[in-house]
């Protein structure tokens, strides 16, 4: 009996133990299995299955194996879905240490990600620098890609930041691409110059990659210094209805060109023809051709500017100062660079979405105006996936406080507050609430308008909110008595209203007449200027970029000039620029 009892108990414990090995081999098949699909489902594009297939798993009861895959496909996804910020906390920090020991292959390929994913989230600095410690690593297409968008991602980071981050850096390869970085920022206006300065960094820096293999817009340089306009047409209104915008745009242009002049650099001839006295402005650029004109800048009108659009072949290319509302195909010599405020309210969406926010509120002026730029913005936003939670659109001062009430659905609150007293029949303890879903407030205005709509936001319970908004609300000068109520609304602005410059100050006295008032066209003068000589550069290179005054410029499939504006926000009163730093200047967060 006893030895019967013996052989049982030594089954029972035997059967005991056999359990959950079986069950540990199972839900290890079964975690495998999941991951699998996951990534076929990713492979094939199938985002949302792969997401609820993830969805099963618990990342803290997997192994480490497991969790390197199931944190490596989370961050596809969301590469995917351009949530760079959701890829990064799952490729970085904590999660970091997951990839450290794979094989050599795989870590290039998680590299790869981290770097697109601080692209998508706008930090280029930090993806800059994760491009450059991968390219020795990389050979063939791989490398000639990365090479390229090294040069890309520097382009995009603010010129504060490569400085400040040059002087402290020591790697060579680093500091080697912050310096050609700044190269290409200064002498923008001098092609010529430019070159030279290139030359002396490859002398300086003969085996570094980009002294072997110069990025494409630089080598192209060369070439365009060489084929430099020698007398150009300005087609302007200079009398007529749009007399002071004509000219404070000429003041701009004669700026750029006797500043030039005065640091000995070649210039060419510049002619003026009043737009204003010959309504078909085909004829004046004929006649500008006709008296030996090689490159056009105007007309400033939208018909003056569809009227050359046209044309089937212009002889001489034109760099129109205002976009066509026509978006058929253009001659291929025909540029358009204007003054968009549409670009402005599609960084802010991009800004936004780059923050995590996904919820936006839009408040902007019901004319024909504030609905162009507001719907600018919705559309870039849907197109990124975001959602509006309520758009408000409104008119007179006495009418922001419902405008606003409506907005954050605080009036619905007071109502279930009205509907509740009736109930109850007696007045009860009340505090109306506005509505939870969200994350920012994307505000069209002017400086009188938005001086008036911050504080109605915090009034009704929404100061905690985020407020985004176009250059339009700033004034242009530091007012801190009237701009107080706007502290910690951020917006984007053109450098020229922000950093004082010799040129503006030359500007200001000379032109002082013309200058209040119309100072973002005097900008775009000397912007028009400075930037001809890179078209062919801009055309050839769409990633190029030319840092003007009006912002930071690029040409699209269609020869229209995007402008990138400079980040701002209101402390204590004053307009304080954004110098672009976070946190992917410290060393210590770079792996």
């Amino acid at each position: 009996m006893a030895a019967l009892l013996a052989g049982c108990a030594g089954q029972a414990t035997k059967t005991d133990q056999a359990e959950p090995v079986e069950d540990a081999a199972s839900s290890e098949a079964l975690v495998t299995e999941r991951l699998d699909t996951a990534r076929d489902l990713i492979e094939q594009q199938r985002t949302e299955e792969a997401e609820v297939v993830l969805s099963a798993l618990q990342f803290d009861r997997l192994n480490t194996a497991q969790k390197t895959d199931y944190a490596e496909l989370k961050a596809e996804i969301a590469l995917i879905l351009g949530d760079g910020q959701e890829a990064l906390n799952w490729l970085s920090g904590d999660r970091a240490y997951l990839f450290d020991g794979l094989p050599m292959e795989r870590q290039i390929q998680i590299r790869f990600k981290r770097a697109e994913a601080h692209e998508y989230a706008g930090e280029y600095l930090a993806a800059s620098r994760e491009r450059i410690f991968l390219a020795p690593l990389l050979d063939g297409d791989q490398a000639t890609y990365n090479h390229e968008q090294i040069w890309f991602d520097l382009q995009l980071v603010p010129e504060e930041s490569l400085r400040t981050l040059a002087e402290s850096e020591s790697s060579p390869d680093l500091t080697g691409w912050l310096d050609l970085a700044l190269i290409a920022r200064e002498n923008v206006e001098d092609v010529r110059q430019q070159v030279l300065a290139i030359d002396d960094w490859i002398n300086r820096h003969p085996s570094h990659p980009a002294a072997q293999q110069l990025p494409g817009d630089l080598t192209l340089l060369r070439q365009i210094a060489r084929q430099q306009p020698r007398n150009i047409a300005v087609l302007l209104p200079l009398t007529g209805p749009l007399e002071k915008a004509g000219k404070a745009i000429r003041s701009g242009i004669l700026a750029a060109w006797y500043e030039a002049r005065s640091l000995g650099r070649e210039t060419p001839s510049l002619t003026f023809f009043d737009t204003a006295l010959n309504q078909d402005a085909y004829n004046v650029y004929k006649q500008a051709v006709f008296e030996g004109a090689d490159l056009v800048i105007g007309p400033l009108d939208k018909a003056s500017v569809q009227r050359l659009q046209s044309q089937e072949v212009l002889s001489v290319p034109v760099l129109a100062l205002n976009y066509s509302d026509n978006r058929n195909e253009a001659p291929h010599s025909f540029y358009q660079f204007g003054l968009a405020p549409e670009d402005e309210a599609e960084q802010v969406a991009n800004q936004a979405w780059q923050q995590g926010m996904r919820r936006a509120m839009v408040l902007a002026p019901d004319s024909d105006w504030g609905r162009k730029v507001s719907d600018a913005f919705i559309r870039r936003w849907e197109i990124q996936g975001g959602h509006i939670t309520s758009k408000s659109l409104f008119t007179r001062p006495d009418q922001y406080l419902n405008t606003v009430k409506r907005a954050l659905n605080v009036h619905d609150s007071e109502q279930r507050h009205r509907n509740l007293q009736q109930i109850l029949g007696r007045n009860i303890v009340f505090e109306p609430r506005r509505r939870e879903d969200i994350d920012v407030v994307f505000m069209v205005a002017f400086p009188s308008q938005a001086r008036q709509l911050k504080p109605v936001l915090n009034y009704q319970f929404a100061s905690d909110l985020p407020v985004m908004a176009t250059s339009h609300l700033y004034g242009g000068s530091d007012n801190p008595d009237r701009d107080k109520d706007l502290n910690g609304v951020s917006f984007v602005e053109m450098p020229w209203k922000l950093r004082q410059t010799p040129l503006e100050n030359t500007v200001e006295i000379a032109f002082d007449e013309l200058y209040t008032g119309y100072e973002t066209l005097v900008a775009l003068g000397v912007d028009a200027y400075r930037l001809y000589p890179r078209l062919p550069q801009l055309q050839r290179f769409p990633d190029a970029r030319v840092y003007g005054v009006t912002g930071t410029l690029r040409l699209d499939e269609k020869r229209r000039v995007h402008r990138e504006l400079t980040w701002a926000e209101f402390i204590e009163g004053r307009a304080e620029t954004r110098t672009g730093l976070d946190d992917s200047l410290s060393p210590d967060t770079w792996r």
